[in-house]
Formats: C-alpha cells, sequence, structure tokens
C-alpha cells in the first residue's frame, strides 16, 4: 500500500478532503517525514527522526 501510493490517498481521504457527513475539513497535509517513509520504508525507532 505504501509503495503504491494507497497510504497517501487514503491520509487525503480522511486528512485533507471534506468529511461528510458535515464536510468539515481538517486540512492535514502530510508531513515531509511521513511522506519520506512512505518512499523508503525502515524499522528504525521514532527517536531517530527529528519531529
Amino acid at each position: 500500500m505504501m509503495k503504491s501510493g494507497e497510504v497517501a490517498q487514503i491520509y487525503d481521504k480522511w486528512f485533507v478532503q471534506p468529511i461528510p457527513p458535515k464536510n468539515i475539513s481538517l486540512n492535514l497535509p502530510m508531513g515531509d517525514t511521513l511522506k519520506q517513509l512512505l518512499q523508503a520504508p525502515n524499522d528504525k525507532p521514532l527517536e531517530a527522526y527529528s519531529l
């Protein structure tokens, strides 16, 4: 799912696009760290990233 871009589509659906039934948008675009992890998954602990 990560390499195919499906995760990015799901993220966009729930965190950027309006959510029914009230069509309210959270407007939380994907951060750079998450984008990098989706491109190159690894098993590093969270502490290895400067958030």
